[in-house]
């Protein structure tokens, strides 16, 4: 279903960011089939992944599980994790600045 309504937003032509704690940990894209068939799929579609270091981090782990997704290409885009913890997640964020 998600990568449907990826699929209907990019064939009519609509902007999107797609933000959120999606609990698939990227950063297992060798061990996972399943990841890797999902970052396959998103950027099959033309989604840009604009998180690409762990943003759950512990004493035993790091992944990354919270994502941003886009499909802008009409603006430059600074992303990033800043280091302020104030829940389990590290916050993200996306600044969109027209070209």
């Amino acid at each position: 279903m998600f990568l449907h309504t990826i699929r209907y937003l990019s064939d009519h032509k609509h902007l999107y960011y797609i933000c959120g704690d999606f609990n698939i940990n990227r950063g297992n894209l060798e061990v996972e089939s399943n990841t890797k068939d999902y970052v396959n799929s998103l950027i099959s579609l033309s989604c840009k992944l604009l998180i690409r270091k762990p943003s759950r981090v512990s004493d035993h782990s790091a992944t990354i599980i919270d994502h941003m997704h886009t499909n802008d290409n009409k603006h430059d885009i600074l992303s990033g994790i800043p280091i302020y913890e104030i829940s389990g997640h590290l916050p993200i964020f996306a600044i969109a600045k027209k070209k």
